[in-house]
């Protein structure tokens, strides 16, 4: 069964990593976190509730230097 998230989650875990858009306008997410690592990553943000795909989880997990969808889950449940 695959593991499902929210828009929602996906918007606060880029705020905990303080990303924001690189452009204005631009769905390209970028930013340094408290841990002192550069991220970016691709977010078509369209409300809450809506839920993604297995596989654009997947790349948002690998592209915020997760080693797979369950760890990013992990720390969503601890830290958000």
């Amino acid at each position: 069964m695959a593991i499902r998230f929210d828009m929602g989650q996906i918007k606060k875990l880029l705020l905990y990593f303080n990303m924001k858009p690189l452009k204005k306008g631009s769905f390209i997410y970028g930013g340094i976190g408290n841990d002192g690592i550069y991220r970016t990553c691709k977010f078509d943000y369209h409300k809450d509730n809506d839920t993604l795909r297995p596989g654009t989880a997947s790349a948002i997990a690998h592209s915020l230097k997760f080693k797979n969808v369950m760890e990013m889950k992990n720390f969503i449940d601890k830290n958000l």
